[in-house]
């Protein structure tokens, strides 16, 4: 189905599970036949377990290679009454993983024997050398990684020199040789058998946290759940995979843990309430698009540290006022994200370049605000569908920050150009690099030469996914409960889209602060439902035309009417 909304986007509808599997799940549910299928879709034989995963999704802690080794490391310290320094990285997974360890270890722990550094993006991602020297100055025995070390090999032999042990947690995919810590503890290693390889930085560092816990005869700290979901969300790993669902299954404890009022921290509750985040509603979208970028902008636009003392401030004033501070840091960024757009559509104006010719986007500016950089990629990668590399150049130094689109594996690109890198790291999507500014050419003549070997990964066009055909008259407060049992949503468990055929629109009308969005009725054979079609404003004359149109859309909850709404992703026309 093409889309008329969108150039360069189809959809197409996900192939329909067995009629017989759709009549059992029926059968059993007295439901609708587009949730049974949506059940048959996601799980199969095994759908019951798509509507609650439940804690029994939890995989033991000791299924992680080394994490033996690494409580037993942590035990020592207990004993010995060492001083241990954790060292988490800038981002939201790296700053909820280094708060659950404080908070979690603290208690354990004779007084001011623990600190947290969440390292500064000048530094670059991981363990710098200011932080091994911190370590050494200030006399730490042990050092604890969250959401980094596992390329760090340099920066852990000299701490172990020091005679200084590191245990390392961290997701990220290892090299063939692994630094020389008495522990490491990551899901990617190729000899671990973890049953959740997709665990965020802050999933194995909570896992490191339960396994000493259980070890010690305390029950899970599941209080802390509120921090790992925000981390697991922010990430975007996927929270379901081939059937296996711990990531969703923690979201989704956390999360109902914070809508009875429960294990929700003070620092995350007083952002929440300045964002109107209502915690009886949470839902992932609203860590991904609300809560998630504002920690973010204190290591894009501000300091890192301030978003970590909102995590672990057991004092409500200072929640308030750190809060505060986060909202303006993402001020700045939205400022600067926007100057930086500018600058980048100009310089492709400029230099007259073609992206969807040349395979790939390659953009260097002097100085560019390398906490913006990602935002940037990103922004321009789904805009025309490329893989997109930003370059800020300083003096001797350039820093990058790449995203990805299709098949094209990121991490997989930088690797097969490491002799031209001083650092590299990343996820199949999104990675990042520094590089000798002398090596900048050459880097980017290699990378579009590679980029057009793998034109079939990045794809002509985007296809985007429809799970089942829908009709208005089967949306009411049933349907809406019943989808509700399939969150939470993000990636591996999308929310579920709908494809409504012979539509109309009527009522409609422009909303918003900038009258950006589409409000009104879309009607099927009679059945009007309320629609919101967000960002289409722009589009009003081409839905008041449209007369038997095929409406893609998903189902949510109008807050102010209170009532069911779909709310429209596209126009197609349907094959």
């Amino acid at each position: 189905m093409r889309s008329i909304l969108r150039e360069g986007r189809d959809w197409a509808i996900a192939p329909a599970p067995a009629h017989s599997l759709i009549d059992t799940i029926r059968s059993a549910l007295g439901c609708s036949v587009p949730y049974a299928t949506l059940l048959a879709q996601r799980g199969g034989e095994n759908w019951a377990s798509v509507i609650d995963p439940g804690t029994q999704s939890f995989h033991s802690p000791f299924l992680l290679h080394d994490m033996e080794h690494a409580v037993e490391r942590l035990r020592q310290a207990f004993d010995r009454k060492e001083k241990i320094f954790i060292h988490g990285d800038f981002d939201a997974d790296g700053l909820t993983g280094a708060a659950v360890l404080y908070r979690a270890l603290r208690p354990l722990l004779p007084a001011n024997s623990i600190k947290v550094e969440v390292g500064e993006r000048a530094h670059g991602h991981g363990l710098s050398k200011p932080f091994v020297l911190r370590a050494i100055q200030e006399g730490f025995q042990l050092v604890i990684t969250v959401d980094c070390g596992i390329s760090n090999h340099a920066e852990i032999a000299e701490l172990k020199r020091a005679g200084i042990d590191t245990i390392i947690t961290d997701h990220h995919l290892p090299a063939e040789s692994l630094p020389e810590a008495v522990a490491i503890v990551d899901p990617h290693r190729a000899e671990d058998s973890y049953p959740n390889p997709n665990l965020a930085g802050v999933g194995v560092a909570y896992k490191l946290v339960c396994a000493v816990y259980e070890r010690l005869g305390h029950p899970a700290p599941m209080h802390l759940l509120d921090l790992v979901a925000l981390g697991t969300v922010a990430d975007l790993v996927p929270l379901s995979s081939n059937g296996e669902s711990e990531n969703r299954a923690i979201v989704r404890e956390a999360f109902a843990r914070i809508a009875k009022g429960e294990g929700c921290s003070l620092g995350l509750r007083a952002l929440s309430e300045k964002l109107s985040v209502k915690p009886e509603k949470i839902r992932a979208s609203d860590i991904g698009y609300l809560i998630a970028p504002k920690l973010n902008a204190a290591n894009r636009a501000g300091d890192p540290k301030v978003a970590f003392l909102l995590l672990i401030t057991e004092d409500a004033d200072q929640a308030e006022y750190l809060a505060e501070i986060l909202l303006d840091y993402n001020r700045d960024r939205e400022i600067a994200q926007n100057d930086l757009i500018a600058q980048a559509d100009e310089q492709i104006r400029a230099d007259g370049m073609t992206p969807r010719e040349d395979g790939i986007l390659f953009l260097v500016g002097k100085y560019w605000n390398e906490g913006i950089l990602g935002l940037v990629a990103s922004s321009l990668a789904d805009r025309f569908h490329v893989p997109a590399i930003v370059v800020s150049r300083g003096d001797r130094l350039s820093r990058g920050s790449c995203r990805s689109v299709g098949e094209f594996d990121m991490n997989a690109c930088l690797r097969a150009h490491d002799d031209l890198l001083l650092q590299h790291g990343g996820h199949r999507s999104a990675a990042g690099f520094t590089v000798a500014n002398e090596m900048l050419a050459a880097l980017e003549e290699r990378l579009l030469a590679y980029a057009d070997t793998c034109r079939a990964d990045v794809g002509a066009k985007r296809v985007d996914l429809a799970d089942v055909e829908l009709n208005l008259a089967d949306v009411d407060m049933r349907l809406l409960t019943d989808l509700a049992s399939l969150g939470p949503y993000g990636p591996g468990n999308p929310e579920p889209r709908f494809v409504v055929r012979d539509c109309s629109f009527s009522e409609l009308k422009l909303v918003g602060n900038r009258r950006q969005h589409l409000k009104g009725k879309a009607s099927q054979r009679g059945t009007p439902v309320p629609l919101i079609a967000f960002r289409m404003g722009k589009h009003l004359s081409l839905f008041e035309e449209t007369k038997a149109g095929t409406l893609v859309c998903s189902v949510g909850f109008d807050d102010w009417r209170n009532d069911v709404q779909v709310q429209g992703h596209d126009l197609v026309v349907a094959a």
